[in-house]
This record gives C-alpha cells, structure tokens and sequence, in this order.
C-alpha cells in the first residue's frame, strides 16, 4: 500500500526507536494460550455468552512485532482518510510537494511517537478489524511489558498471569459472541474518519471557543476533551456514540472480570487494589502523553463503564445486561451510561433462571 499523505516509514521508525527492548518475560507461549483457555471457560460460564466460533490462541510478542501489528492497522484505518486528502492536494487546496512532505513527516512522527509510546506500556490486546473486511483476530500479549508490570505491581506470578488472560480473553469471547459488533464499531468509526477529513475552518473553532463557557473549557481541556469541543456537531455526534459503545465494551470487560477474578483467587481483590493504584500514579511526563494520547479518556471509560455493568447486575442479573448484546438499538445511550435505571426501563428487565444465579 503505498504512501498517500502520511509517510509511515517515518512512523515505523520512531516506533521502533522508542519502543526499544524490555525486560524479557520468564514464561512461554504454552502459558499464557493454557491460561487463556482456561479464562475463556470462566468467562463462558459466568456471562453465558456462546462464541460462534473458536478462539484465537494467545501469542507471545515483543514490542517490536506489537508495534508493527498496530501501524498497520492504523495504516488500514486511516486509508480512507489518506485518498480524501491526496485528492484535495492534487485539486490545488491542500498545498504543494514540499509541504505534502513536511506534513506527511510530521503525521508519521506523531503516529510513531503515540504507537512507540504505547507499545512500552500495553501489555495484552485483543487484535480485531473494525474497518474493512474481516480478518482472523489475534490475542497477543506483549512479552517485555508483562514482565515489567508484575515486577512494578510485585504482587503473586501466577494471579498475576491468571489475570492479564482473563481480561483480554474476556474482549475474545464476548466479540466472537456478538458478532454484530464488530461491524457496529466499525461503521461509525468509518464514517467518524470520513468527517474527519472535512476541514474545519480557523473562523468556526475560535467562533465555537468564544460560545463555550469557562468551566467547560476548563472541564474539556483536563480530560482530554478539548479537540472534541471544536469539532462539527455530526462529528460530535459520531464520537459520542462510539464512546458510549466502547464505554460499555470496556466496562463490561472490568465488570466480568471482577466478577470472575473475585471466585477465582481470594487474592485478586489486593492485585486489583495494586492495578487501580498503578493506573492513576504516574508522573507529569506520563500525564501529558496520556492525555496527548486520549489515555484519560480510556480511564474515564473503564470507570463509568463498570459502574454501569455493575450496577445492573446489581440490580437485574448478568442477562439484563446482556441485552445490550441483543443489537445496536438496545446499547445504551450516552445519557443513560449514567442512568442504568433508564436504560433498564427501555430495553426491559430479564428474568433469572434460578440454576443460572447461582454461577453468578
């Protein structure tokens, strides 16, 4: 695929220059895909979702194979986006070849500084194409960071593996049962990319930043918000509603997991309590990128997104919450994340089998 408007060798190069090499994990590949297997069955059992196929096998990488798995799905992603660009410069709007190269340097850093930044610090991914054709998914658990997390978390090996499995093998069962929202997440964040290119004039962002209050600046600006306040109100639209989905898939994720981990190890509540700790303690330098990155907002999704889940199983049982699963029209609104009782009374309660509750 050649280069339209980002040069992504540039990319590839700053990423693999930050990635660099880690600490190397002590385990093997047969490990984690035990693990994962067994996760899978836990997870299964507790939310009672049926993959319609079979599940990829873990994989062990370093973050050098990471960080080309990811440029190129971002390669893939942004394509789209790329022809609409080319097709502009090449009507005269855009800008001549200097600039086209200055700019497509400065895109490919950026991606590489945000996929060599990332590729330091993910340390398992379900791997799945939400834009164009379907491709095999992969789970793929990065070698150098696990070891350099359990060593920062120090808590229990074993729990600690047992963990990492059963989150990202809880985001395979759940895809691979829900088949429909892949290409749910897919279509909006295609058309989101689409609108992306539709330039926004200087005019309209101070006009937008001269309408908008103090507070929401400020509020915008310290979660990492800010460009989203200046966007086109359809684009707005987009993203709030496939934050709203992602909110759910994340939080459902923490919530099984949990729930899962709470049964599995009466250890798990202190390597939780260790997790949560890890993620809010980090320095100025890590705060910056992440925001840079949108990572706050990942953070923000985990939290409202498990309050959610968990306040409906709460309430209802693990299969009320399951009907968000049921199609694209009984996911819950961006208001209603914060008002599970709203969302409840609109989708409908499900009734309990009693021999289900008691795996729960």
């Amino acid at each position: 695929m050649p280069d339209l408007v980002v040069d992504w060798n540039m990319a590839e190069r700053v990423a693999r220059a930050l990635s660099g090499s880690g600490p190397r994990w002590d385990g093997s590949e047969e490990e984690l895909r035990s693990e994962s297997d067994r996760a899978a069955g836990l997870v299964r059992r507790y939310t009672g979702l049926k993959p319609k196929g079979g599940l990829p096998p873990a994989e062990l990488v370093d973050r050098d194979e990471w960080a080309r798995t990811n440029l190129e799905t971002f390669r893939k992603l942004s394509a789209r986006v790329e022809r609409h660009l080319e097709e502009r410069m090449e009507s005269g709007k855009g800008g001549g070849g200097l600039q086209r190269t200055i700019v497509g340097a400065a895109t490919g850093a950026e991606i590489g500084l945000a996929v060599g930044y990332l590729s330091q610090r993910v340390i398992g991914q379900y791997d799945i194409a939400l834009i164009g054709p379907a491709r095999a998914p992969r789970l793929l658990f990065v070698g150098p960071n696990l070891s350099a997390a359990r060593a920062r978390l120090d808590v229990d090996r074993d729990l600690f593996l047992r963990w990492i499995a059963l989150h990202e093998t809880t985001h395979a069962v759940h895809f691979s049962s829900v088949p429909w929202l892949r290409e749910h997440i897919g279509e909006i964040a295609e058309e989101l990319f689409e609108k992306a290119a539709i330039e926004v004039k200087p005019g309209e962002m101070l006009g937008k930043l001269a309408r908008t209050s103090p507070r929401e600046l400020v509020r915008s600006a310290t979660n990492g918000e800010l460009a989203t306040l200046l966007w086109p109100e359809p684009q707005r639209r987009l993203t709030e509603k496939l934050t709203a989905t992602m909110t759910l898939v994340e939080g459902y994720a923490e919530h099984v997991m949990d729930a899962v981990g709470d049964q599995l190890d009466p250890g798990y509540t202190d390597l939780r309590r260790a997790l949560d700790s890890d993620r809010e303690r980090r320095g100025l330098l890590d705060s910056i990128v992440s925001k840079v990155l949108g990572l706050e907002m990942k953070l923000a999704q985990y939290r409202r997104g498990k309050a959610f889940a968990d306040e409906v199983v709460r309430a209802h049982g693990i299969r009320t919450l399951n009907r968000a699963w049921s199609g694209p029209e009984a996911l819950p609104r961006p208001d209603e994340l914060d008002s599970p009782a709203e969302w409840v009374d609109r989708v409908g309660a499900a009734r309990e089998h009693r021999l289900f509750a008691l795996f729960r």
